[in-house]
């Protein structure tokens, strides 16, 4: 069963009206099952003959370790926070995907529990610090399309919780009946744009979107920075009485304090936004695509090599 099939399989269960658990693959090394909890928050339980170590997540996930009456080990893990979905469904795919080719139940438990320590270290807030240039203007980019775009289809507060990828999810945003949205913040003169994995642009329904942004000063027309940008959600959260939990939970975890004065003194212009539609033939590397034991790959794609995906171009400022 590949990625997308095991996500969509998930979310008819969830969608559905029956709790319980379904093997999620029948000819994987591991009895993986997903489904849901009486409540309809999703849980994946991974049953093996050996007795497997039980890994350390976050909070928000509720880790189990137990003997069944068969004799059998069962890792169960259940979310408690349904606001974060998205990023534990792609934990579980990415633990089915990563073990499937392992020779026999052990190496893949050994498989398993990497991913579980990288999907941790990942999701770990940052230390507090300064952003590069690049982080800064991508970062700034992100919340100006959730103000200006995202939040007029939908409430700030659902917006911000379609922010995934501070969370950690490979993609910046993703919401019900849009799919995937990946923003890309570039400066002036620049013709290319990084995409920072393999499973960046590997995704289905996914738009790549291109902001032009340029360094300005405070008295440009149009000018904006980080805190006047975070400042503005905030502000619109209050106007309808949502909490601002989500927001300060992501600035936290990208380790940016909006005080520090690099961030207030910076400003910048957007001045073109571009969108893509990463269709089939579009130039990408994808996960499934490599070879075994090539990961974590860091490539460019050329502007001018993507011109006949382009959807639309539009002059902002």
């Amino acid at each position: 069963m590949s990625e997308s099939q095991l996500i969509a399989t998930w979310r008819g269960y969830m969608a559905g009206s029956a709790a319980g658990l379904h093997l999620a693959d029948a000819g994987h090394p591991l009895q993986l099952f997903i489904g849901t909890t009486d409540q309809g928050a999703p849980r994946v339980v991974i049953r093996t003959g050996a007795r497997p170590t039980k890994p350390a997540l976050s909070n928000v996930v509720l880790v189990e370790r137990y003997e069944d009456r068969g004799g059998k080990w069962n890792l169960s893990f259940t979310l408690q926070d349904r606001k974060f979905d998205e990023v534990f469904l792609r934990l579980a795919d990415d633990v089915h995907a990563r073990s499937a080719a392992a020779p026999n139940e052990q190496a893949a438990l050994d498989r398993v529990g990497v991913v579980f320590d990288e999907w941790r270290r990942l999701l770990k807030p940052r230390a507090t610090g300064l952003l590069s240039m690049e982080e800064l203007r991508g970062l700034v980019g992100e919340l100006w399309l959730i103000l200006n775009e995202f939040s007029t289809t939908r409430s700030i507060e659902a917006a911000i919780e379609g922010w995934l990828g501070p969370m950690g999810l490979p993609q910046d945003f993703w919401y019900d009946g849009d799919g995937f949205r990946e923003a890309k913040a570039i400066g002036p003169s620049t013709t290319h744009v990084k995409i920072s994995s393999e499973h960046q642009l590997d995704a289905k329904d996914l738009e790549l979107i291109v902001l032009q942004i340029a360094n300005t000063d405070e008295q440009t027309v149009g000018a904006i920075n980080l805190p006047t940008m975070v400042g503005r959600a905030l502000t619109a959260l209050s106007d309808i009485g949502a909490s601002a939990d989500a927001l300060q939970e992501r600035i936290a975890r990208l380790g940016v304090d909006v005080t520090e004065t690099f961030y207030q003194d910076t400003w910048f212009v957007i001045t073109r936004r571009t969108d893509y539609g990463v269709d089939d033939g579009f130039p990408r590397i994808t996960a499934s695509a490599l070879p075994t034991g090539l990961t974590r790959v860091i490539y460019q794609i050329e502007l001018v090599a993507i011109e006949q995906f382009k959807r639309s171009e539009t002059e902002v400022s």
